[in-house]
């Protein structure tokens, strides 16, 4: 009997509250995936963090941009530019000039 009158109770109060219980359902569903979920906060974070790190490649990249540009410029238009870069690269001298070689002391061999 006391369980009849229980159960009379909750049937009663469930098809009253029938809409709060889903709606409640739906709302914790909503906030699970928004907080575990692949575009919830933690994915936002992680993609800031990203975000920082390629805006601070692309500034180091257009720094060494700038940096060929102005090397190109001068290949072009630089003469004594061009011919020292030929002659520290190439080891080219001119007609009246004479080089000399040292050998590295460190590798020195024992004969």
């Amino acid at each position: 009997m006391i369980y009849h009158c229980w159960m009379v109770r909750v049937s009663s109060y469930i098809r009253r509250e029938w809409l709060s219980f889903l709606l409640g359902l739906i709302l914790v569903l909503f906030s699970v995936s928004l907080f575990a979920g692949p575009l919830g906060p933690k994915d936002l974070m992680m993609l800031r963090r990203e975000r920082k790190v390629l805006e601070a490649r692309r500034e180091d990249l257009m720094q060494r941009n700038a940096a060929l540009r102005t090397n190109v410029q001068k290949l072009t238009s630089d003469d004594h530019y061009l011919e020292r870069l030929i002659r520290q690269e190439l080891g080219y001298t001119r007609a009246n000039e004479i080089v000399y070689k040292y050998g590295d002391p460190a590798q020195k061999t024992d004969q």
